[in-house]
């Protein structure tokens, strides 16, 4: 185990500042693929060979042989994306995906729970460049990833049934996060510095590097940020601190890259956790070192191995309580895959481990190996199979099947269908979670399964873009902290229990007329999206403590404007509706002035004044302005 004393006495010392580490280089090995949704490059296997890096993208699948994304359900945020939109972090970007719920505890993406489709947040896989990102000890902890906003190349989503060739905890979908690692044509540098000031006395600052010789480039970034609370006189404030470094080295024959990266949380977390009047404080810190490395054989085939190591800190203090919780988790992953053609092969290995002064020391493994195949059955039919075998803690053993077809009607017109087989491991908290006055873990849960079906239809055309599919997930052995109807009546803890059954069916809509408004409205971006979700739950529990605020509806409107060359205007209103609260709409906008060097732009969040609880039991806050001023080389 790491230091548990270090971690400890570092949360302490630097609850009142956070520094911008200075991140260092690690041996390791490098990973390299394609983008998950380049369904041009998928459906032309002349292209899996394209070795170049900069046209290569590190795509967060298990095994290097890539699965046609036309017969899953697949959405991609680039870069160019990411920066219309008025935000400055992963949690906050997702809000504007179709189906993702993103339930926010505090402002400035300091903490958040993510499901899609429904799915609990314990049921969604986070990736850093392929690499497992889900805490052990709790999904809260997920999108503590070591990596700047700005260091981000783009942002991949799989969701249904095709998450599940992915690995365990994809019951509802994925979530990779990819880092920058543009190559530039000529030896040179580049260099991007961001300063951003608003509402709640709110700063951030940012710094990004890149630099490439010869067959090497090498990427550093990091920032900071601050913000006083929202609720006077409550414990809202919040610190981040961050830093990462990569080196890529692109061989003739091969592809390696080491990486390393540091983040740091500290946090009032007032009502984050429990409804009593209370103020509670929560310090966190990540360390995360990686590497990957591909080698190309003459005949075509690809050999990979890439090794994965995250440690996390948690320390804990609910007021009046006199002694805090600690928490530290090490999660350990190794994985080796073979390619040739359209066959792929692999195997991987999790190590993770656990020391709580409240909790206890725990460690388990789960081990899995696949199989992975694409056929073309006709020039317009394609179809895509994965097996996945998993052994978890040595203990429970399962093969998980996942099949994907997509049928090209036509030039414009595409229909797929996706079926699939997961499951969920539970976390360290479901299985030893010792708060007597509160919740109680269970060590002897099962393993959450989940069969989930797809169908959906894509139209193209060079004015309009839609995509619908239909789609319905039925777990067994659900997990929750539950009540029965006499634990309720007493107010006894909530206890982990395998609660039952939970299905899930609904439908999605995107629509993108993008296009056809800028040819004809003098628009930009002109998006909208509608997601609905039927959830039936099937329990003797009286109360279900995550389940019983899922999404019920979701719609998004996106509407763009570009004017006097440089200037940019993006309105987002978003309407939501949960099984347990009232609706609520959003209004988030962001008017700004980029050229080729400078940007300067004012973002406004919340401006409707919407007031409702998204996690724990504290409301959202109420509307913000930020001013940012960047400037890049």
């Amino acid at each position: 185990m790491s230091a548990l004393f270090f971690n400890r006495w570092f949360c302490m010392k630097n609850s009142q500042r956070l520094l911008l580490p200075l991140a260092i280089s690690i041996a390791g090995l490098s990973f390299t693929g394609h983008s998950l949704a380049d369904t041009a490059s998928l459906k032309d296997d002349a292209k899996f060979d394209d070795h170049a890096l900069d046209a290569q993208v590190v795509s967060g699948r298990l095994y290097a042989n890539p699965v046609s994304a036309a017969a899953f359900n697949v959405t991609v945020l680039e870069q160019a994306d990411l920066k219309k939109l008025p935000v400055n972090n992963v949690i906050d970007a997702l809000e504007y995906v179709a189906g993702i719920d993103v339930r926010k505890r505090g402002i400035s993406g300091v903490q958040a729970d993510i499901g899609i489709r429904g799915s609990t947040y314990e049921q969604t896989l986070v990736l850093l460049d392929g690499m497992r990102m889900n805490d052990p000890q709790t999904g809260h902890h997920n999108f503590d990833l070591p990596i700047a906003f700005e260091d981000i190349e783009r942002i991949e989503i799989v969701k249904g049934p095709g998450a599940a060739q992915y690995g365990p905890s994809s019951n509802g979908g994925v979530i990779n996060i990819v880092s920058r690692k543009e190559i530039l044509t000529t030896t040179g540098r580049k260099a991007m510095v961001n300063v951003q000031r608003g509402s709640f006395d709110y700063e951030r600052y940012a710094l990004s590097l890149a630099k490439t010789e010869g067959e090497y480039s090498q990427f550093l970034s990091g920032y900071h940020s601050y913000t006083d609370s929202y609720l006077a006189n409550k414990d809202l404030d919040a610190r981040q601190g961050q830093g990462s470094y990569r080196v890529v080295h692109q061989g003739e024959n091969s592809t390696t890259q080491a990486a390393f990266g540091y983040l740091e949380k500290d946090f009032g977390a007032y009502r984050f956790y429990v409804n009593a009047e209370a103020g509670s404080r929560e310090s966190t810190s990540q360390r995360h070192g990686y590497g990957i490395h591909q080698h190309r054989f003459a005949n075509g085939s690809q050999l990979e191995a890439s090794v994965n190591w995250r440690n996390h800190f948690d320390f804990y203090k609910y007021t009046p309580a006199s002694s805090p919780s600690e928490h530290e988790t090490e999660a350990m992953q190794s994985r080796v895959s073979f390619k040739q053609g359209r066959f792929a092969a692999g195997l991987e290995y999790n190590q993770e481990n656990m020391d709580s002064n409240r909790d206890g020391r725990q460690s388990r493994h789960f081990s899995s190996g696949f199989v992975n195949y694409k056929h073309a059955l006709t020039p317009s039919i394609n179809l895509t199979g994965n097996v996945s075998y998993l052994d978890y803690d040595s203990r429970e053993h399962f093969v998980l099947p996942v099949l994907g077809i997509d049928l090209l009607l036509s030039e414009n017109i595409e229909v797929y269908g996706n079926a699939g087989q997961s499951v969920r491991t539970p976390t360290l908290n479901d299985l030893y979670l010792n708060m007597p006055t509160s919740n109680l873990g269970n060590a002897d849960l099962d393993l959450e399964k989940t069969d989930s079906v797809e169908l959906g239809v894509r139209l193209n055309s060079s004015d309009v873009n839609v995509a619908a599919s239909v789609f319905f997930k039925d777990t067994q052995d659900a997990i929750d902290f539950t009540r029965t109807q006499t634990e309720a009546t007493n107010s006894s803890p909530y206890r982990a229990r395998n609660y039952g059954d939970n299905e899930t069916k609904g439908f999605d809509v995107e629509f993108d007329a993008s296009s056809f408004a800028a040819m004809n409205l003098g628009m930009s971006t002109l998006k909208l999206t509608h997601t609905r979700l039927i959830q039936t739950i099937d329990t003797d529990l009286a109360v279900l403590k995550n389940t019983d605020g899922q999404l019920e509806n979701q719609t998004a409107l996106q509407a763009g404007f570009e004017f006097y060359n440089n200037y940019s205007l993006l309105s987002i209103y978003k309407y939501e509706s949960r099984f347990d609260s009232e609706d609520y709409e959003i209004l988030d906008v962001r008017l700004a002035y980029e050229d080729q060097n400078l940007t300067v732009a004012l973002a406004g969040s919340n401006l409707l004044d919407a007031e409702y609880v998204d996690a724990g039991f504290v409301e959202v806050a109420g509307p913000a302005i930020i001013l940012e001023l960047g400037y890049q080389l």
